[in-house]
Order: structure tokens, then sequence, then C-alpha cells
């Protein structure tokens, strides 16, 4: 497996508050999936250097809307009643195109659209 950039995890830390090196091995994993994501998304082979920022603000995104290093998987209320107290909970965990299309407008400058496929016309 390939070394993470320890500037991105040292990055990624200080975003999440993170001071010990109990969740490296986790932090890492996040880095090394979004690179890969975002070069799929760019479909690049190589991470251009104005990207690399990104990186580690997007697993930070990751990290806190898929509550990883949580047991539990999130939840929202999704509805309160209060004759007869009803509530009703929606488990939902966001995908990985929820979280990347906050970062779209930075994205699409390096996105590689000359091998299109066919899921990407219409």
């Amino acid at each position: 497996m390939e070394t993470v950039n320890s500037d991105s995890l040292v990055t990624l830390k200080m975003l999440l508050g993170i001071e010990d090196n109990e969740q490296d091995s986790l932090l890492s994993f996040l880095i090394e999936d979004t690179e890969n994501l975002i070069l799929g998304y760019c479909r690049l082979e190589i991470m251009p250097r104005q990207l690399e920022s990104l990186v580690p603000v997007i697993a930070a995104d990751m990290y806190r809307a898929k509550c990883y290093g949580n047991i539990a998987v999130p939840s929202d209320i999704k509805s309160i009643s209060q004759g007869e107290r009803s509530v009703s909970i929606e488990t939902k965990r966001p995908d990985d195109e929820s979280i990347l299309k906050n970062y779209f407008k930075r994205l699409n400058p390096f996105r590689n659209v000359k091998g299109r496929v066919p899921s990407d016309i219409g």
C-alpha cells in the first residue's frame, strides 16, 4: 500500500481536532480513498498539485458525515408527534457523490472529459 502524504494526515487531524495517533490508520485510509475518489471523478492518473490541499478537506467531510470510528450509523429525526408521543428516526449514510458534489466547482476544471462513457451522455 502506498504511503499517505504526511502533510495530508497532519492537516486532516488538524481539521478534525485530533491530537493523538490512535486513528492514524483510519485517517490514512480516508486520505487514500479520497484521493482515489478525486482521481476517479476527474478521470486522472496523477493528483494535480492544485487539488492536493482539497484531499484532507474532503476526507474530513467524509469522516464527519459517515461517522467513521463510531459503531452506530448516523440517524436523523424524520418526524415528531406530540399526541401519544411518536418519534420517527431515519437512518441514512451519505454516499461519496453527495459529499463530493460540494466540491464540483473546484474539481471540474481538472476533469478529463475526453474519454466520456455512456452514462455521462444525457
